[in-house]
């Protein structure tokens, strides 16, 4: 997988010297930071309402950590709907609508290893920008909160986990066609219906609605964010990302496929 890194590294490299690597961490952060300050102005304006003082039941009984960061990863979730079309429009799209991705196959890779190294580029730049999310829990620390580190850090391994899988279904998505746009379009469209999986036992009770929530990455990823550590979710998110990474391969494989423009 040497050479694969090194076409990881090729990708990660021209995020950062592009607009789309500029647009979309300046945009993550400045998300971020609001929901975080909004969550932790919140949590202090009600933890010093009188009017819940001495209930058993009251506000500030609940945890910090679920109240704040349960939350925050909650709402953060919302930003890969438009972060991952950006990231991954131009992974494969960019490449047939330069022309390049025949070039790319006369190299010494196999399919797997383009691939792969293409996927691997994103997930590394996605984890970079998560590094400075660090910053919080510290912000949190310094000004006198209490942190509950379970379920921080499994919220922050399933958010991880959430961004990945989402990677992996839009660079499936880029290998479909020339145009970066349609690409950010299909994969935005195909994430929201994941997202809105999750909704579908407010349609009525039943098997269908069961099994279609069952299938929403949102409903493993809510697990992890209250601090439940369920096997379950972990094979759901690896079978998530392995099967759009094998999709995504048998797209490349077939030569001649048509593209939609």
């Amino acid at each position: 997988m040497r050479k694969a890194f090194t076409v990881a590294k090729k990708e990660c490299s021209s995020l950062f010297h592009s607009w789309t690597g500029v647009f979309t961490g300046a945009f993550f952060f400045l998300v971020t930071g609001i929901f975080f300050t909004v969550l932790v102005l919140s949590y202090a304006k009600l933890s010093m309402d009188p009017r819940l003082a001495g209930s058993q039941t009251s506000f500030p009984n609940v945890s910090q950590t679920h109240y704040i960061f349960g939350s925050f990863f909650l709402n953060a979730n919302v930003i890969l709907l438009f972060l991952v079309p950006i990231l991954t429009m131009r992974s494969f799209s960019e490449e047939r609508k330069h022309e390049t991705l025949e070039l790319l196959f006369t190299y010494p890779l196999s399919d797997l290893e383009i691939v792969a190294g293409k996927l691997i580029g994103l997930i590394w730049f996605f984890e970079i920008l998560l590094v400075p999310l660090a910053g919080y829990f510290l912000i949190f620390h310094l000004i006198g909160g209490e942190l509950d580190w379970g379920p921080v850090i499994s919220g922050f391994l399933g958010f991880w986990a959430l961004g990945t899988a989402y990677l992996a279904a839009g660079v499936f998505v880029s290998t479909l066609t020339r145009n970066p746009m349609i690409s950010a379009v299909g994969t935005f469209a195909l994430l929201i219906v994941f997202w809105m999986m999750d909704l579908a036992p407010m349609t009525g009770e039943g098997g269908v609605p069961v099994i279609l929530s069952a299938m929403s990455p949102l409903q493993h990823f809510r697990n992890l964010t209250y601090g439940i550590l369920d096997l379950r979710d972990i094979i759901y998110f690896g079978f998530f990302f392995f099967y759009f990474l094998f999709l995504s391969l048998r797209s490349i494989e077939t030569r001649n496929w048509k593209h939609f423009e």
